[in-house]
């Protein structure tokens, strides 16, 4: 990016670029801690909401739950109270069969049988007028057999035997009268018999029976638990009616039928509300009722048709079905108030956290303010740092670019030598040729008659050949050791062939062949420097074949240059056994060499290395198998990879 190519802009960015991610944490924890907060308070509203839905639900359920517990209390009392009642009134008759028993049978000590059927028929006429509760209570008398002896207000039951009689659930009640007989005890029982101004329907009924020894007979009676049970839902309801828990509190009761028992709204009580609707068009006491008679027991939440202007409002009530009498008790309370206590209370948390937020922010910006100051103090001190880094650094890059021209040089001058024997070699021939020319020139000087014109020509034709070969073998070498630093275009084959002659004589003197597959390809770039690595790399493995010679394989070197889209692939191999392992990776290093016995330096790779990596490529040697002519060979392989494009 050029931003950063910009080292004013760099150290701008180091002394003012903290500073906006300062204001930007601060900003986030800022607004983060505020959203918290601000999620405090819901969180809070929405457990007040529960808490008050529970608790609200607990307590109607408590009170409806307590209403029915004292029901059942009163019920169980109630019971009690009429069993203690009826046991009396039998007691009362029996001291009064007793007393009619006694007496009369003074008088008639010395009568027979018919006698004690008189005194029996007086003890009748005497138990039957001593009907009470406005003639619904009265005595009856039954024997042994279960014949019925006794019935004032059903006389038509009299003289039967009922023994096998059952009642409107199948009781065989009579059965416990003649059991009670034979055991001459006393005894309560619950069975269901007719009213005696209601001979179509069998109700409920509390009876107390006495043995009567006289007779072995019982004398008994008994209550209707209907009549005695409307005296307690009189009781029961004009106490719920009086009921209240709190401001708005109270328990509420309907019959199936819709009916009105017990209700806040004294207006309410004795109407079938079954027909009444909510805002909404549902019948509410329809709904109240199906939910008690599918659940028996339950929450429900309704629109109600009652609040302080008597319209409707959202209601949660407990309903539970009653079902000893087929009453529904409910309690419910409304959520209007819980609205309104909600609201109170977001108002106040709001209050709260507003407070708490404006400290927030004011702790924030000074905390932020302190911040920015140590981020621009620290960043003035990385600033100054970072100068004196930078000059520090170009005074190294300097120092490294002038050790590595050294280098370079070093490299060149450690090949000099083996350069000038090679110019030794290559100017024998030629020096050889001039000579010779020159002894046949000098002969026909002195003897005119010794050589003829077309070899005098021929002399001289080799001497000019020979001086124009000394002449380009010098210019190859000082090209070399005087590179050009102006990239040019070039064909890869041309810098091998290069290669090759400035090496070639040590070759030949080495019985090392050279095996090229050359891919004929154009690059860009500074050709001298990449000759210098071609060299390296294959004088390398000329002195490695000096080193370790192997007499029984021929001596190869590969040089192998193909290419693709986008990069150039240049592989040299020799056929020497490879690199040992334990130095394989060391072998790019400065000064690591293993060849100080033959004047080794060991800078020639690492040069390789820095001059294909300031090219963008990359060099790395390898230990590689392979055949050539039906031959196996091992021997290090050095692979350069070249992008295309920026060469």
């Amino acid at each position: 990016m050029k931003f950063f190519d910009n080292e004013k802009n760099i150290l701008n960015l180091i002394k003012y670029g903290a500073i906006v991610p300062v204001i930007i944490f601060s900003f986030i924890i800022t607004y983060i801690f505020i959203e918290q907060k601000k999620q405090d308070v819901k969180n809070e509203v929405e457990i007040l909401k529960t808490n008050y839905l529970n608790e609200n639900k607990k307590i109607v359920k408590y009170e409806v739950l307590n209403i029915i517990s004292l029901i059942n209390d009163e019920i169980s009392k109630a019971e009690e109270s009429l069993k203690e009642s009826i046991k009396n009134k039998v007691y009362e008759a029996y001291k009064v069969a007793n007393i009619l028993y006694t007496e009369e049978s003074n008088d008639f000590l010395n009568e027979d049988t018919r006698s004690k059927k008189r005194i029996l028929t007086t003890i009748k006429h005497a138990l039957t007028g001593m009907s009470y509760n406005n003639n619904r209570g009265y005595f009856f008398i039954d024997d042994i057999n279960g014949i019925k002896l006794l019935q004032p207000f059903n006389k038509e039951f009299e003289g039967k035997n009922m023994l096998e009689f059952v009642d409107a659930k199948g009781y065989k009640f009579v059965k416990k009268i003649s059991e009670t007989i034979k055991n001459k005890t006393e005894a309560f029982d619950k069975y269901y018999w007719y009213k005696p101004n209601d001979k179509t329907q069998a109700y409920e009924k509390i009876s107390f029976y006495k043995y009567f020894e006289p007779y072995n007979v019982v004398i008994g009676t008994g209550e209707y638990t209907l009549d005695f049970q409307e005296k307690i839902k009189k009781k029961v309801l004009e106490w719920i009616t009086r009921f209240r828990y709190n401001e708005n509190g109270y328990i509420f009761v309907y019959d199936l039928n819709g009916n009105c028992l017990s209700d806040i709204r004294k207006e309410c009580i004795g109407q079938n509300r079954l027909k009444v609707k909510n805002s909404k068009g549902d019948f509410v006491v329809k709904d109240i009722l199906n939910f008690a008679k599918a659940n028996k027991e339950g929450y429900l939440d309704y629109l109600s048709t009652y609040n302080a202007n008597y319209k409707s409002s959202a209601k949660i009530s407990y309903i539970k079905l009653f079902e000893k009498w087929n009453w529904v008790i409910g309690n419910g309370f409304y959520l209007d108030r819980l609205n309104s206590v909600i609201k109170q209370r977001e108002i106040e948390l709001t209050k709260n956290s507003n407070q708490v937020i404006n400290k927030i922010l004011i702790i924030s910006s000074i905390m932020t303010l302190i911040l920015i100051a140590i981020s621009f103090y620290v960043s003035n001190i990385i600033a100054t740092k970072f100068k004196e880094y930078r000059e520090n650094l170009d005074l190294e890059t300097k120092k490294t670019i002038k050790n590595e021209m050294l280098l370079i040089q070093q490299s060149k001058m450690a090949i000099m030598g083996e350069m000038i024997g090679n110019i030794a070699h290559q100017w024998k021939q030629p020096l050889s040729l001039i000579s010779m020319s020159n002894s046949l020139l000098r002969l026909n000087k002195e003897n005119e008659s010794h050589n003829s014109e077309e070899e005098i020509s021929e002399a001289i034709d080799n001497i000019d050949n020979s001086v124009i070969h000394l002449t380009t073998t010098i210019d190859d070498f000082r090209n070399f050791f005087n590179p050009s630093k102006e990239k040019t275009y070039f064909n890869i084959e041309t810098i091998f062939e290069k290669t090759l002659k400035l090496i070639s004589s040590e070759f030949k003197t080495s019985n090392i062949e050279i095996v090229k597959n050359i891919k004929e390809t154009y690059l860009s770039g500074y050709q001298n420097e990449l000759l210098q690595v071609f060299i390296n790399i294959i004088k390398n493995a000329k002195d490695e074949f000096i080193k370790n010679p192997n007499k029984t394989q021929k001596q190869y070197v590969f040089i192998d240059v193909f290419e693709d889209k986008t990069f150039l692939y240049i592989k040299i191999k020799d056929t020497n056994g490879g690199i040992p392992k334990d130095i394989l990776s060391d072998v790019f290093k400065p000064y690591f060499t293993t060849k100080k016995d033959m004047g080794g330096t060991g800078i020639g790779l690492y040069m390789s290395k820095q001059i294909i990596t300031n090219m963008n490529g990359e060099i790395n040697a390898t230990n590689e198998e392979f055949q050539y002519n039906n031959e196996t060979y091992v021997g290090a392989q050095f692979s350069i990879k070249l992008p295309k494009n920026t060469l």
